[in-house]
């Protein structure tokens, strides 16, 4: 049984480099965030590959994904939730996992197409990205494990998972009420401001009786009905008029933390980042990791910021497989416990 229980997105990615007019000659619009259907997308995939032949091999994603990634490797014995098709994408999904040792614990689905993304990024360094939710749209109640959700010591919950289908909300309801007949704690992200916004009856309903949640500052603001551009000063301030324990990433300005009463701020080293993309993802695993230690949450945020410091220095969402991340977790707790709460 698995001691914690992601739930979220079966996604793999592939990063293509490709000028502005090969993008627009495809019908996107170079630096958009799109979403796309599943005819749409594959569409455009048979296209790229007429142009190129075959395309990279992809590397999985999805923001709890990478969290829960980061978890096995360091260690957690822990189990992934989510549905995927039984195609060529979905079984690199589960071979990655096993890669990682983090237990699948879905079946994947016969007929559907794996969620997948483009990451196209153009001459002058802007990227294009392209999704499709995929067979992530057939979340549900019904494909949801209780046994394993109620077994487990810890409930992972990916927000952006709340918009992938017409019973995803649904299905992440009944993961939180099923967590709490079991007296399981839960972990909610907040995803984008548009989920945040768009699901403001789930959040106001759950992130107050989560054991903590987890975004940067836009999705934060946006939790306690402020503006996204809202200064951390106001962020914290609406944030304290609520029962909410939250840790917010901020990038380069390091992260913040309320828990009860306590407040805590964890400025950063500045490091140039590569990629970005994992940062926050990166983050919350080695909080969960060195938390389960014992640690103090000034010296969590610590660990966090020294984990989320090193994935931003490589081109991908996750460290890649050669990077030894039980090591890494080592060494990040050890330079937390040598500072000062």
């Amino acid at each position: 049984m698995s001691s914690i229980v992601a739930v979220g997105a079966v996604t793999v990615g592939i990063n293509l480099a490709a000028n502005r007019a090969e993008i627009r000659k495809h019908g996107l619009t170079p630096g958009e965030y799109a979403i796309l259907s599943v005819d749409r997308m594959e569409e455009l995939r048979l296209a790229l590959e007429k142009n190129r032949g075959t395309l990279p091999d992809p590397r999985s994603g999805g923001s709890v994904g990478n969290t829960a990634d980061l978890l096995a490797r360091a260690g957690v014995n822990c189990g992934m939730m989510g549905v995927g098709g039984n195609d060529t994408f979905g079984k690199a999904f589960v071979a990655n996992c096993e890669r990682a040792s983090l237990e699948f614990l879905s079946k994947l689905e016969d007929g559907a197409v794996t969620g997948y993304d483009f990451y196209l990024f153009d001459e002058n360094g802007d990227r294009t990205i392209v999704w499709t939710f995929g067979a992530n749209a057939l979340l549900s109640p019904a494909r949801i494990d209780i046994g394993a959700v109620q077994g487990s010591e810890l409930l992972l919950l990916d927000g952006s998972a709340l918009s992938f289908g017409p019973e995803s909300e649904a299905a992440m309801s009944y993961c939180v009420q099923a967590a709490e007949a079991a007296d399981v704690p839960f972990v909610l992200t907040l995803a984008s401001t548009r989920i945040v916004d768009g699901y403001r009856a789930f959040y106001d309903t759950f992130a107050a009786k989560a054991q903590m949640v987890a975004g940067n500052l836009e999705q934060t603001a946006v939790l306690v009905g402020l503006e996204p551009e809202a200064s951390l000063d106001e962020v914290r301030i609406k944030l304290a008029k609520t029962p909410i324990d939250a840790i917010v990433t901020m990038d380069a300005d390091g992260a913040f933390a309320r828990f009860g009463d306590e407040e805590i701020l964890m400025p950063t080293q500045k490091i140039e980042a590569l990629d970005s993309t994992g940062a926050g993802d990166a983050f919350l695993g080695a909080f969960l990791v060195a938390r389960r230690k014992g640690l103090s949450v000034c010296r969590v945020l610590a660990v966090g910021n020294i984990v989320s410091g090193e994935v931003i220095q490589y081109d991908s969402a996750r460290l890649p497989i050669s990077v030894d991340v039980l090591k890494l977790m080592q060494e990040a707790i050890q330079i937390a416990e040598s500072l000062d709460d």
